[in-house]
């Protein structure tokens, strides 16, 4: 997991050009609707709001909307959520009618705030591939394991996939906002957290939570074997993460990586790597301390920096673990 600062210029950025070209798009769709309480919910400022809300009021709008429209209730919308999870044929007729109720509901939210077959389409004028690009974040944020790097020269070829942190199933009016939008692997997204609900009181988030508490170490299994442990507070929202997204056991298929880094550090020293810069300067090769680990390790040794290569949280914290570094 790595943290993403939403006061960055490329997130401020990438945010206010996310508002600036959906807006416009949503605004004509709600524009188009016939005169209904929905319509009425959705006033410009709302747009805004459910555009670039930070991720601890998003919900608030999901639930604001349920309590806005005659007939429908956020507990209704449970007992929906619950019966989809029910073959047709099995559904009772309170169930049935409760079901074709918020799905029309759902039907015409999605006909507003369209993910898959708009924002998610390559064709789309603004699109995810305009959104990664703009965001530039360059590995996983949940697991720093995989790049996710956008190509879209000379056609759009590879970008992040986009987590709904608030699944868009559960929460269709936040598909398009901007916090709610996580660049992800695949694995994490699709293979490992899939649908699963979360709430801001219990797991990380990447732009609520700035310094997750826990820390990658290593145990001796047998002679040059190695184990990655994650050190954490039980019961913690760090715990909760780390357990929902695998990252323990998908960590496990990089144990060579702590066997590389034992070897370094018979290799390596913190004198060595100030004299090996003291040699390159003299050289005329001057490197700071950054560009100097980043050279000997293949990753950023600064947290904000993190997400431009895999395995930079793990790797700084065994090598600090190591001495190697401070």
């Amino acid at each position: 997991m790595i943290s993403l600062d939403l006061h960055t210029p490329n997130i401020t950025v990438a945010k206010q050009l996310h508002h600036d070209k959906l807006y416009p798009i949503i605004k004509q769709r709600i524009d188009g609707l016939p005169a209904s309480e929905l319509k009425t919910f959705l006033a410009d400022w709302r747009i805004s709001a459910i555009l670039t809300d930070t991720p601890e009021f998003l919900e608030e709008h999901h639930n604001d909307l349920l309590d806005a429209i005659p007939g429908y209730s956020v507990a209704g919308w449970t007992e929906f959520l619950r019966i989809k999870g029910i073959q047709a044929v099995r559904r009772n007729a309170i169930e049935s009618d409760i079901f074709n109720l918020y799905n029309h509901f759902v039907e015409d939210i999605n006909g507003i705030f369209k993910y898959t077959g708009g924002f998610a389409r390559k064709t789309s004028p603004y699109s995810a591939y305009d959104l990664a690009e703009s965001l530039n974040i360059q590995t996983c944020t949940y697991c720093n394991r995989i790049y996710t790097k956008t190509v879209r020269n000379p056609t759009k070829i590879t970008r992040p996939e986009f987590d709904h942190w608030f699944p868009k199933e559960s929460y269709p009016l936040l598909a398009l906002s901007f916090f709610n939008l996580i660049p992800s692997c695949h694995v994490c997204n699709s293979s490992v957290k899939g649908k699963t609900v979360m709430s801001l009181d219990t797991f990380i988030h990447p732009y609520v939570d700035s310094a997750p508490q826990y820390k990658f170490s290593y145990r001796i299994d047998s002679y040059n074997k190695y184990k990655f442990q994650i050190s954490r507070n039980s019961g913690s929202k760090e715990d909760a993460t780390i357990k929902a997204f695998k990252l323990e056991e998908i960590y496990a298929t990089h144990e060579d990586e702590i066997e590389d880094l034992v070897r370094l550090r018979k290799l390596y020293s913190p004198r060595y790597l100030l004299q090996l810069r003291t040699l390159l300067s003299k050289a005329d090769q001057k490197v700071s301390i950054e560009e100097l680990y980043r050279l000997a390790f293949g990753t950023h040794i600064n947290e904000a920096d993190f997400h431009k290569r895999p395995l930079s949280k793990m790797k700084k914290d065994i090598l600090k673990e190591l001495n190697i570094i401070k």
